[in-house]
This record gives C-alpha cells, structure tokens and sequence, in this order.
C-alpha cells in the first residue's frame, strides 16, 4: 500500500498526512545522500528539505528554501 496519491494541483505526489510525507522526506533524503556518497561528491543533488500544504490538502516534499519561496511569493 502507498502513502501517497497523485495530487490534483499538477504531477506531485500527494502525501495523505503531515506524518507520511516527513516519513517520505527521511527516506527521500537517506537516498540522495546514498547516492551522493556513491559518486564521491554531494554536489549538484537536489536534495528535498521539507514538507509543505497543498491548497488541495495534502502535503508535498520540496528542495526549495521557506526564505526562497517566501520572496517568490512575495514578488
């Protein structure tokens, strides 16, 4: 069983609950630091940082900064 759905709001994975998508992120982030660890270097993964709301009611995992995305809100 999948914690997750397609979201209505685009191509996102739509995490039912603020507890799946964290869990989603632990797991998201063990495997790009794997990965980074297997190339040599961590350099140039984009790595996610946190969990987000959707306006459509579920949560999604982005690499994007609070203070970017506030300023990109804000613009």
């Amino acid at each position: 069983m999948t914690n997750w759905k397609q979201c209505e709001c685009g191509v996102k994975r739509d995490f039912m609950s603020r507890s799946n998508a964290e869990k989603a992120l632990g797991k998201a982030q063990a495997k790009r630091g794997r990965r980074g660890d297997a190339q040599g270097t961590r350099r140039g993964l984009r790595i996610e940082h946190r969990v987000y709301s959707c306006e459509f009611g579920g949560f999604h995992l982005t690499a994007e900064s609070r203070s970017s995305y506030e300023a990109r809100v804000a613009a």
